[in-house]
């Protein structure tokens, strides 16, 4: 099978210190993720006000950390063979980011603001990933994108299953929904998870279950344990096994065609033939 993309969510977890956004970069690499992803605002005030939560406001407080982290974040992830990902919250902000990922995210939060994700469209070449929590209706965002829903080309979005509960219990992370027969229209198709759970073998799971793209959050062994993402991200050693079981589970679908294994050659002498 194709490789699973992992994106390690870093969120906030460097409690809103560039030297540890940079230990960010280094634990994403080290458990084997594709990219690291952040979540940046400009104005922590402005998200309060549109997802109308003044109690969050120091949590996003930690995602309003300067532009200028951007480009040293992006050299960082270049050397060492993986990508940079960021979530923006503000309409305002998109044109920032674009300027350093290659793949934009889109939270379940937002996801059926179909202004907001439309603007994303602008740039066609860089891949849009959206979260679909709380069972998002993605048809008006997808249209706003330029996504002909009725037609056959296939557009350059994903959608990730996901259930927006920090941390989800496992009885209601949903995996059938990834597999290919889960009975929705092609346009509402959920291509990987944006996983919220704390179970060691969760991504894996999905990826026997068809996901493509895994998303899971991580944080550092010094990361503040009030931190808002703390409870639902994985210490180095957890991130770690859990990548590793996603690899695994890579290795055990194989291909998917059916042949004689080398594993069971040294068998073909006994197998009974008809006479």
């Amino acid at each position: 099978m194709s490789r699973t993309f992992v994106i390690a969510e870093g969120a906030a977890t460097h409690d809103g210190a560039f030297e540890q956004a940079k230990a960010l970069v280094n634990l994403a690499a080290s458990v084997g993720a594709d990219a690291l992803k952040l979540q940046w605002l400009s104005k922590a005030e402005r998200l309060c006000e549109r997802r109308r939560a003044p109690e969050y406001l120091d949590a996003y407080r930690l995602l309003q950390f300067p532009e200028s982290w951007f480009p040293d974040l992006l050299s960082r992830c270049e050397g060492h063979g993986i990508a940079l990902m960021c979530t923006a919250y503000l309409p305002e902000d998109i044109h920032v980011e674009a300027r350093y990922v290659t793949r934009f995210k889109v939270s379940s939060f937002e996801a059926q603001d179909a202004h907001f994700v439309g603007l994303h469209a602008e740039w066609p070449a860089k891949q849009l990933i959206i979260s679909a929590g709380m069972h998002a209706r993605l048809e008006p965002a997808l249209r706003a994108y330029g996504t002909p829903l009725r037609g056959r080309t296939v557009p350059n979005w994903r959608a990730l299953h996901c259930v927006s509960a920090y941390p989800c219990p496992t009885d209601q992370i949903g995996l059938a929904a990834l597999r290919p027969d889960a009975v929705r229209p092609w346009y509402q198709r959920r291509h990987g998870l944006s996983d919220h759970t704390r179970h060691p073998w969760t991504g894996a799971l999905a990826v026997a279950a068809g996901a493509e793209i895994i998303e899971f959050h991580v944080r550092l062994d010094d990361t503040d344990p009030a931190n808002a993402d703390f409870t639902v991200a994985r210490d180095p050693d957890q991130a770690l096994e859990y990548v590793s079981h996603i690899r695994e589970a890579e290795a055990m679908l194989g291909s998917g065609e059916a042949t004689v294994q080398e594993a069971e050659r040294n068998m073909l002498r006994y197998r009974v033939r008809q006479p």
